[in-house]
């Protein structure tokens, strides 16, 4: 879940361009979760303890109980799928829509 909502019952997340976003991911299960945001590159500021600068990707792997943080630019007007890689994951509903509102 994301938000403790899951696909397809789920209220996007509305995004106002040229606004700078962050996301924390908590992963409090017991396996890995590859997190992918489509149309858009985050930087990476922290991962556990650990922090972090300047490491861009549309793709982070959060770890079993940790916790990333990233942070990304809405820069890409348009629907953004942001979902877990794993199409397991992404079958019981681990996705979410980003929603450009202006």
């Amino acid at each position: 879940a994301i938000n403790n909502k899951s696909w397809p019952d789920v209220e996007p997340i509305k995004l106002k361009q040229g606004k700078r976003y962050r996301l924390v991911m908590a992963n409090s299960s017991a396996d890995q979760h590859p997190m992918h945001l489509h149309r858009h590159s985050f930087e990476v500021v922290q991962i556990g303890d650990k922090k972090l600068s300047g490491l861009l990707k549309d793709v982070v792997n959060v770890m079993p109980l940790d916790t990333v943080i990233v942070d990304f630019v809405a820069d890409n007007p348009g629907d953004s799928l942001f979902h877990c890689h794993m199409q397991l994951h992404m079958d019981y509903g681990f996705m979410q829509i980003f929603k450009y509102i202006g």
